[in-house]
């Protein structure tokens, strides 16, 4: 009898082991949220949803190469590591000038090491009508309560994705933004990350809340650096939620150059009704290995989404961007433009799915990818998708893979150029055209110096 039960026993090992690969990784997130106290006597709502989270999370698996949404992109070595959460660490204002674009005029918000820093933020001088609060001030507000508890109930079941719950579970110094009906802030948010490795790797979470009430609008930027003279590994689990409301327009940038040891998981999820807009603008610089998902759903006619995405990765990198649209009702439209160049060993992943539905009649839907591959041994994987099951629609999407035109490059140093500055003139024109789309020229121009530091590299 004895005998009988170890062998089912090892028979119920054994199938765990097959179905959660990364069972002991897993663990390791668990044992962290329990260590810092976050898993008993929750006495705040906030708490309430990181203890749903955690449980959520245990009861998920990481994703592994088996899976559609992940066949690209290895997480193995995100996982494996044993992270600490992050530090508080001084840092003066003056080390945050080569991250702030020359001639931005932003209300400032910095973290450092996932830490909030309220020495170095003046987020108190916005304007009347938008607020900026700690997410667990706006779940005890009665003014934003309901919106708030809405959207981390959206978070908790609208996908299943243990980055999403492990980012909820260890969210601590989240924020909840709010714009009021009708204002207009004519000053962007600008959220600045800096991460400040060590000898431990670091695990940091963070979680944003927009909520831009009818025919008001505003601009976010998230900045993702790591601080000079820091080294070491660490994981940036990061998610945006953005909820506009009819003739709203949102506009949203994150900049990213992080170490060439960092890991970068960011979940961007909006929805937004009749009239409205949504933007957002991406450049992808650093980072070891970094996965971008950004899903966007149509609540009402007459709206607009755009894209915009730049990424050039060198030696080992590896960037992932994925995409989805959901045209789930008539009349709107979506513009998606990324380029972005590989060389060396790096690889670049770009899958873009655009679903239009079937009462989703009228709709102008545009996607586009181009990339360059520099090198032998650099990996280029595009999948473009359109899921259209409505019959009267303009939709179009295109992928090109390439390498620069060596007649040019050829043409260039006859005129007195060195090789080097011929490629990366060139280069620069090939991803120009998306910074074009910018419409902020203090980011734009901060991107395109980070874009020409990176070729010099």
């Amino acid at each position: 009898m004895q005998q009988k039960k170890l062998l089912q026993i090892s028979k119920f090992m054994s199938t765990t082991v097959v179905e959660d690969r990364f069972a002991v990784e897993k663990q390791r997130f668990l044992d962290l949220f329990e260590k810092h106290g976050a898993a008993t006597g929750a006495v705040h709502p906030l708490q309430e949803y990181q203890q749903r989270a955690i449980r959520q999370a245990g009861a998920l698996s990481f994703p592994t190469r088996r899976d559609e949404e992940w066949k690209y992109t290895s997480i193995n070595r995100i996982v494996q590591q044993e992270y600490q959460l992050g530090e508080q660490v001084a840092v003066s204002a003056d080390a945050l000038s080569p991250f702030i674009p020359e001639g931005l005029d932003a209300h400032l918000i910095v973290f450092v090491n996932g830490v909030y820093q309220p020495q170095l933020s003046d987020e108190k001088t916005l304007p009347k009508g938008m607020s900026v609060l700690k997410l667990e001030d706006a779940l005890d507000s009665d003014q934003f309560g309901t919106v708030a508890r809405g959207e981390l109930e959206k978070m908790l079941t609208e996908r299943e994705d243990i980055f999403l719950s492990l980012n909820l579970a260890f969210s601590q110094h989240s924020l909840f933004f709010h714009t009021a009906k009708n204002t207009q802030a004519e000053r962007p948010v600008y959220i600045l990350h800096l991460a400040a490795p060590g000898g431990t790797p670091i695990y940091n979470s963070h979680l944003n809340i927009f909520v831009a009430e009818e025919s008001s609008e505003f601009t976010v930027i998230e900045g993702q650096f790591q601080l000079p003279g820091t080294s070491g590994v660490y994981f940036n689990n990061l998610a945006n939620r953005a909820l506009v409301s009819p003739n709203a327009h949102v506009h949203h940038y994150c900049l990213q150059n992080e170490g060439e040891q960092g890991f970068v998981i960011n979940n961007t999820d909006a929805a937004h009704d009749r009239d409205s807009t949504f933007n957002n603008y991406t450049i992808d610089l650093g980072g070891r290995i970094v996965r971008n998902n950004l899903n966007t759903v149509h609540l009402g006619s007459n709206l607009t989404t755009n894209y915009y995405g730049i990424y050039f990765g060198n030696g080992e990198q590896h960037i992932d961007n994925h995409t989805f649209l959901d045209h789930a009702v008539p009349h709107c439209q979506s513009n998606e433009l990324y380029k972005g160049i590989v060389t060396d060993k790096a690889r670049g992943v770009f899958n873009g799915k655009v679903l239009v539905r079937q009462d989703a009649q009228k709709t102008n839907a545009f996607q586009q990818s181009s990339s360059l591959v520099l090198s032998n041994k650099a990996q280029m994987d595009s999948k473009p998708q359109l899921e259209i099951f409505a019959d009267d629609v303009r939709c179009s999407h295109g992928a090109t893979i390439g390498q620069l035109d060596e007649d040019s490059v050829f043409y260039l140093r006859s005129r007195g150029m060195s090789d080097a500055a011929a490629r990366a003139m060139l280069q620069f024109a090939f991803i120009g055209e998306v910074l074009g789309h910018f419409p902020n020229q203090a980011v734009s121009t901060f991107g395109a110096k980070m874009i020409a530091e990176k070729f010099g590299a």
